[in-house]
């Protein structure tokens, strides 16, 4: 079983003389995304729904990918953004209307031959659902209320709004990290939670970077305190076997949150939501040990998460995934 390898106190604090927000490149994040899905869909005994959730993620590289009058018809004219305001594209500070929709069904477009007849029938069934309810569902997902929206179509409503989010979010990150400000817990742009840490190479080596479960966005954040609360004391690191593994969860004991770390300065390949996915049974021992996430995968059906809110603990709508303890 695995056992905390080293006390948060023992790490080094960081200069913030760095670029602290990274905009993303959709389309390659996508790309990178569906490539490395292909990659643990078999070692990860879910084949079948990473095989799905490699041609969705496709679908979104595609419809990211639109330029000219193509990605006016879909995305619609540029959102009037108060940069002013903190988290500029947080759902409450600009009108951000329906043209998510038109996203939605192409992605449904490009998902309909490609999926197993029962799914077909789910996705004809949200392709025709009324506008307004569509809205509804997406100000519950937004605001972190995940379960007031039907289970068979939370996963595509999310990967619409994600895309929606990350094609107008690109320019708002660039100003952010031209501002060079230090950014904390929830994304800078857009105020969702994160995936996870991603450890990094570049600019310099071991830095840590939050990477947003909406609009892909990446902002710095130091490894000596918990993501969450913000506490430095009582953080530990987890791994399964070794110090030095390329994906180890931090805990914090004071808001008994945890988020995982993937060391792409170890591991090139690791991608975030992907490899999130894939180590479930790493959730499954956190959560017997009485933590909870306080990430969002948006590749993991996001009604069956209830992330913690700034180290408050909130119940969540399902149990966690029980895979198995880590040996």
């Amino acid at each position: 079983m695995s056992t905390a390898i080293l006390d948060a106190e023992k790490i080094s604090g960081q200069s913030l003389d760095i670029k602290t927000v990274i905009p993303a490149d959709p389309k390659a994040v996508y790309q990178f995304r569906a490539q490395r899905l292909v990659e643990l869909a078999e070692e990860s005994g879910l084949a079948e729904y990473f095989g799905l959730l490699e041609q969705l993620v496709i679908a979104q590289q595609k419809v990211s990918a639109l330029y000219g009058e193509a990605a006016k018809s879909c995305f619609g004219p540029k959102p009037k953004l108060d940069l002013s305001q903190d988290k500029p594209m947080a759902q409450q500070h600009f009108e951000w209307g329906n043209y998510w929709q038109s996203v939605l069904l192409e992605l449904i477009s490009e998902l309909m031959p490609k999926v197993s007849t029962d799914l077909h029938l789910v996705l004809k069934e949200l392709a025709k659902a009324r506008a307004d309810v569509l809205q509804g569902y997406a100000k519950s997902m937004l605001s972190g209320r995940f379960a007031e929206v039907p289970a068979q179509y939370s996963l595509f409503i999310w990967a619409a709004l994600s895309v929606y989010w990350s094609h107008w979010a690109v320019e708002v990150a660039q100003g952010l990290a031209d501002a060079a400000e230090a950014h904390k817990r929830l994304c800078p742009v857009c105020g969702s939670h994160p995936v996870g840490s991603v450890i990094k190479e570049e600019p310099r080596a071991g830095l840590r970077y939050l990477h947003c479960s909406l609009c892909e966005t990446e902002w710095h954040e130091v490894r000596a305190e918990c993501t969450s609360c913000g506490e430095s004391k009582g953080v530990f690191l987890w791994a399964e076997t070794e110090t030095n593994a390329a994906i180890r969860v931090e805990s914090c004991d004071t808001c008994m949150g945890y988020t995982k770390m993937f060391f792409t300065d170890i591991n090139p390949r690791l991608e975030v939501a992907a490899d999130d996915l894939a180590t479930l049974v790493m959730d499954s021992h956190l959560v017997e040990q009485g933590y909870s996430a306080t990430t969002v995968n948006p590749l993991l059906l996001a009604h069956e998460q209830e992330p913690q809110l700034d180290g408050e603990l909130q119940p969540s709508e399902k149990p966690q995934p029980k895979v198995g303890d880590i040996h």
